[in-house]
């Protein structure tokens, strides 16, 4: 009985692992990716910035951003889904970032990761009043231009000079990270965070 037991123990083991880096194109609260040692430290993008990817959204509303063209901007870009709780829990601060500082030249693009797609992402930015250009990618097209995407929430800071400076996994830190963001949109220019 303790050999199959031990087996079953071993198996166990080797399955959640596996199960844990895996590189699955599904996106549901069981199969998403889950935050590990190599997520929490990845590239550090404070020290090398490295230009954003040439990559091209269609958001719900049928408008398309091109983010190699958003020059002088500072962006945001913010992988979520619906079913996830921290993704959800970060939107109203999102909201009102964008209200107060889209005038001042940040764009936020939250790139949904739902399967479902528009079907699923549009009823849910609608009733949640989301303010900033939404983009459904169901066959992770843009997330696979994303070096390091390894759980979600992932927020991409994108200086005025087009490079990632920043890689924040899990919940944004608005009031943290504001006085940063309002620096480069004041300065146009990268600043160390």
């Amino acid at each position: 009985m303790r050999p199959a037991l031990c087996a079953l123990l071993c198996l166990s083991i080797v399955v959640g692992l596996t199960g844990c880096g895996s590189d699955s194109k599904t996106s549901s609260p069981d199969s998403a990716p889950k935050a590990s040692t190599a997520a929490r430290s990845g590239p550090d993008y404070k020290k090398n910035p490295v230009p954003a990817p040439s990559v091209t959204m269609t958001t719900l509303d049928g408008d398309t951003i091109r983010l190699d063209e958003q020059r002088g901007k500072v962006v945001l870009v913010n992988f979520w889904a619906t079913w996830c709780s921290p993704c959800r829990k970060e939107i109203p601060d999102f909201v009102n970032l964008y209200s107060e500082l889209q005038s001042d030249g940040l764009l936020i693009v939250g790139v949904a990761t739902d399967d479902e797609g528009e079907r699923k992402v549009g009823p849910f930015v609608e009733k949640h009043n989301v303010n900033y250009p939404i983009v459904a990618d169901t066959s992770r097209t843009i997330e696979s231009k994303f070096e390091a995407m390894y759980g979600l929430p992932t927020t991409y800071v994108v200086n005025p000079d087009g490079q990632i400076v920043r890689r924040i996994l899990g919940i944004f830190p608005t009031e943290e990270m504001r006085p940063a963001l309002e620096s480069m949109l004041a300065d146009g220019t990268a600043v160390e965070t």
